[in-house]
């Protein structure tokens, strides 16, 4: 039910871009991020943070008055460290190919300043998932998560924080885990194509 519900909202917001309104950004974003693993049976005796990085794609669209539209493709490695026995730190890193949709709305709109909170869903296909050991076959080749964060942009530059909580247990060697990606990025945004939304 739960995937069915994800490629509803996804086709439904794909086929509002498709007949969204004017383009306003073409562009690019780079940023580090921090991401851990949650959900139930965590494994070993407790999991931490580990940092990565995201490079983002972006184009958006003007739906409308303060609202927006933006798809992404996006590259973003996404992990945890995991406290294994001897307090040994095994790192756990999976690379992913991500496709955001995201609603973007201009809370603050003062000349070339803006403040936009955004939101939607990402679907993501695994590259490569590995720890300290080798390469690791038990871990699903898709995940689904909810995106959302602030955005504050000055021009064709912008700063965005953003949080992604995975809805997919990633683990599929054990039927107790239920372990899903959560991840916080901080992304500098930079627009090739800007026209702010006043073509």
């Amino acid at each position: 039910m739960k995937k069915i519900t994800i490629t509803v909202i996804l086709v439904m917001i794909i086929s509002l871009s498709l007949h969204a309104g004017m383009i306003t950004d073409i562009g690019m974003k780079i940023g580090y991020n921090s991401s851990t693993f949650g959900g139930k049976n965590l494994p070993g005796k407790g999991v931490s943070n580990v940092p990565g990085f995201t490079i983002v794609g972006y184009t958006s669209y003007k739906i409308g008055g303060k609202l927006y539209i933006q798809p992404e493709i996006m590259l973003a490695t996404k992990g945890s460290k995991i406290n294994t026995v001897g307090d040994i730190e095994q790192y756990n890193i999976f690379v992913y190919v991500e496709m955001p949709i995201l609603l973007k709305y201009r809370l603050i709109q003062t000349g070339n300043f803006h403040l936009s909170g955004l939101c939607g869903p990402g679907l993501s296909l695994k590259a490569l998932a590995m720890n300290d050991v080798g390469v690791l076959d038990n871990i699903r080749g898709f995940d689904a998560g909810v995106i959302a964060g602030f955005e504050v942009g000055l021009g064709k530059f912008a700063f965005e924080i953003r949080y992604e909580q995975g809805l997919l247990n990633f683990d599929t060697n054990d039927d107790e885990a239920d372990l899903k990606n959560q991840t916080l990025s901080f992304l500098i945004n930079i627009a090739f194509v800007h026209t702010g939304g006043k073509l």
